[in-house]
């Protein structure tokens, strides 16, 4: 929802990684709460509804890499049969260690689909065997690197020092084979805390992106002429989560709002027990805070909402809505620093 509300030109800088969650669970059967048929089944027309046929990655890192679908196919062919009907344009995601028939999979869709693959590493898989795994890895799939999109993903295992996670990265970016023949080449990760105690958000606290920090003090230990690698991260969330029963949950009301170099993080009390009225407070807040952090609400989709939920105009929202409002602005913010960085003449 967050992607699909972003403008149009915002979009053009974007190319997003979906990845499948598992299926949901049912708490009291203590069983999966849907087939995985039923679980998949909407997943191309919700694609091609949000993201129409731009590009974008699927990955499915959570599903049993060699679960199948009652008609016998794997899970990974079904769901790119169910984007090809549906319109979307999707590129599959693999990464070295997966299941054989999770690879046999990304074949076969890359030779129906022509689009090429993207491989996603993590940075365990940097030792001396690595020139070695990709190149077996992509011969099995029956592509080159040229046919294919790169992201070195160090998911939430980000340094606290900028210059240091520069390291990191370059370190990582010294070692891919053929660096300046891959298709894309992406860095990626997430300082975003995994959580968030009241004591040092409430009312409001800062987070440092030391993700973005990192990222920009990489591009100044670049050498003249070398492959510049693209940004990516996990927007405003951490990509550890745990499978808690809602029924014993109750979190805080937070917003989490992007701003330079920061996370802007306001918060009040328990959804469930004090309601969800206290939004327009929060929202408040971060429209009013001084120094001032609000970007207006012709910024993007989540400033208007921000705005007219603090002005009693707009929904205080559901479950859904929190998340949605702050990934929407994070990304728009995101791309529009990186169009900065980068010298853009015209802003997205």
């Amino acid at each position: 929802m967050a992607l699909s509300r972003l403008s149009s030109a915002v979009k053009n800088w974007v190319t997003p990684l979906f990845e499948m969650p598992t299926e949901a669970w049912d708490f009291e059967a203590e069983a999966p709460a849907k087939s995985l048929d039923d679980h998949l089944a909407k997943f191309g027309s919700r694609l091609k509804q949000k993201w129409d046929a731009r590009r974008c990655f699927v990955d499915s890192p959570f599903i049993d890499g060699t679960a199948k679908t009652a008609n016998g196919k794997h899970h990974l062919v079904h769901i790119f049969d169910l984007a090809r009907a549906a319109g979307a344009q999707p590129v599959p995601v693999v990464g070295i260690g997966r299941a054989p028939a999770y690879v046999s999979a990304v074949k076969s869709i890359v030779q129906q689909d022509n689009r090429g693959l993207c491989l996603r590493l993590v940075p365990d898989d940097f030792d001396v065997s690595l020139h070695t795994d990709i190149g077996a890895l992509l011969t099995k799939i029956g592509a080159d690197v040229g046919q294919c999109d790169l992201v070195l993903d160090c998911a939430a295992d980000i340094a606290k020092s900028a210059k240091t996670q520069a390291l990191v990265w370059k370190g990582l970016l010294d070692q891919v084979p053929g660096l300046a023949d891959w298709r894309s080449i992406t860095v990626a990760g997430t300082a975003f805390p995994q959580n968030l105690p009241a004591s040092s958000y409430r009312p409001t606290g800062t987070a440092r992106r030391d993700d973005w920090l990192g990222y920009k003090a990489l591009l100044s230990l670049l050498p003249s002429g070398a492959r510049v690698p693209t940004f990516g991260d996990y927007a405003v969330a951490h990509p550890q989560t745990e499978m808690i029963d809602p029924r014993m949950l109750d979190p805080n009301a937070k917003v989490k709002y992007t701003i330079n170099d920061e996370w802007f993080i306001a918060m009040g009390s328990q959804v469930k027990k004090n309601g969800r009225g206290q939004y327009a407070g929060i929202c408040g807040t971060i429209v009013s805070a001084v120094p001032p952090v609000f970007m207006g609400a012709s910024y993007s989709y989540g400033d208007k909402y921000i705005e007219d939920c603090a002005n009693g105009t707009g929904s205080t929202g559901g479950a859904s809505t929190w998340p949605t409002v702050g990934s929407n602005h994070h990304v728009t913010k995101v791309v529009r620093d990186v169009a900065t960085l980068f010298g853009a003449s015209t802003l997205p």
